[in-house]
């Protein structure tokens, strides 16, 4: 990454983490954390750069988003958590690609239907009423730009619909768009259980009790919501990587 160029990417890179984090936010209350778009970004770069480079922009982008969106407790350990998550994606697209997939491919199949079930069943039970929400919130020089502001009502049928709309995005992509999105989806998807365990950590052993002043246990209400930020980054990263790999005429992924 010694290069000019290099440093130029990845400075696009971490200002594309960053916007597509700020661009939408959506505060969940029981952990003072928010629901926002930064997986999109974080897994597409993944699919076309290598390991490290994906993880500082991730890190990095995440963690200053944090800061300037009103959430600076959370920055610290998102630089940690989204580094990581980062890297992880980045690096088993990479490993994926090279080895034989029938594996990956049903457990992708079964992890397709499980992934929607649990999203639709954590959604009706937990996430169902009134949520927050807040789009670009950044404070500058004292200066708050907020575009949107205002709550919304979840209703159980939405989740309903979203379960549905994953489970077939994800078979769809598994058994139609073939092994490059199998490989794709795979390490999405094991990337996105790295950032929800880490946030739940986080938020059990340090925002909830010593920060935020809550019951720890509370870390738990933002489980699917960080279980549904990276389905939706997922569902939005795997066909962008798909085009870039018809456009460059070879698989998305580091060689």
């Amino acid at each position: 990454m010694g290069s000019v160029g290099n440093v130029v990417r990845l400075v696009i890179f971490t200002a594309l983490v960053f916007v597509a984090t700020v661009v939408l936010q959506i505060y969940t209350p029981a952990t003072r954390g928010y629901f926002n778009l930064g997986e999109t970004a974080i897994y597409a770069i993944a699919a076309i750069s290598p390991p490290l480079e994906t993880a500082i922009a991730a890190g990095v982008g995440s963690a200053i988003a944090d800061a300037v969106t009103g959430y600076p407790y959370f920055a610290p350990g998102t630089l940690v958590i989204k580094f990581c998550e980062g890297f992880v994606v980045s690096y088993l697209i990479s490993v994926l690609r090279r080895r034989s997939l029938r594996l990956a491919k049903a457990l992708s199949v079964v992890a397709s239907v499980t992934v929607g079930a649990v999203i639709t069943t954590l959604g009706v039970f937990k996430l169902s009423g009134i949520a927050e929400l807040t789009s670009v919130p950044v404070s500058v020089l004292g200066f708050k730009a907020v575009l949107i502001s205002g709550k919304i009502s979840l209703s159980p049928i939405l989740w309903v619909c979203v379960g549905a709309v994953i489970t077939i995005t994800l078979l769809y992509a598994v058994l139609v768009r073939g092994k490059e999105n199998v490989s794709l989806a795979v390490s999405m998807l094991l990337g996105g259980m790295v950032m929800v365990t880490g946030y739940f950590l986080y938020e059990y052993f340090f925002t909830n009790p010593i920060v935020n002043r809550v019951p720890p246990m509370q870390a738990l209400f933002e489980v699917p919501v960080n279980f549904g930020q990276a389905l939706v980054g997922l569902s939005v990263a795997l066909p962008i990587a798909s085009f870039i790999a018809r456009a460059t005429g070879g698989k998305p992924g580091i060689e």
